[in-house]
């Protein structure tokens, strides 16, 4: 089973928030059932919380993280259901990242850790949601 990881949970872990600590147990439950891939947008996304590009690795690295860049089925997929959205009168507060992150998940792993479950729910009915108990 591979769990894809949205940078909010990323965010979390990294800043220390309050949910931190239970995305950390999440995650560790998620990678004993199999892998944890983030692709190319959740990477950029969380660069800037580290001082290094050594450093942003190692922590991917510490947390069983692997980079799992898009291709183009994802990035067309991700340009149809944000074309769905928009036609069905979806504001643009949502950017083509989070299209790009939901479709990454949707063709390229069997869940999606994340804070952002409605969204992702709504727009990626297939795909599985996973947040902490």
């Amino acid at each position: 089973m591979t769990t894809a990881v949205d940078s909010s949970v990323l965010w979390a872990i990294a800043k220390g928030e309050e949910d931190g600590p239970g995305w950390l147990e999440k995650l560790a439950e998620c990678r004993a059932e199999g892998r944890l891939v983030v692709c190319d947008i959740v990477w950029a996304e969380t660069r800037p919380a580290f001082p290094t590009a050594a450093a942003h690795a190692g922590f991917f690295s510490q947390l069983g993280v692997h980079f799992d860049p898009s291709d183009e089925a994802v990035a067309n997929l991700a340009g149809e259901i944000q074309d769905r959205y928009r036609k069905a009168g979806g504001k643009r507060l949502r950017l083509i990242a989070d299209f790009l992150i939901g479709a990454h998940a949707a063709m390229r792993a069997t869940r999606l850790a994340t804070k952002d479950d409605g969204f992702f729910r709504a727009q990626f009915r297939k795909l599985s949601v996973v947040r902490p108990a």
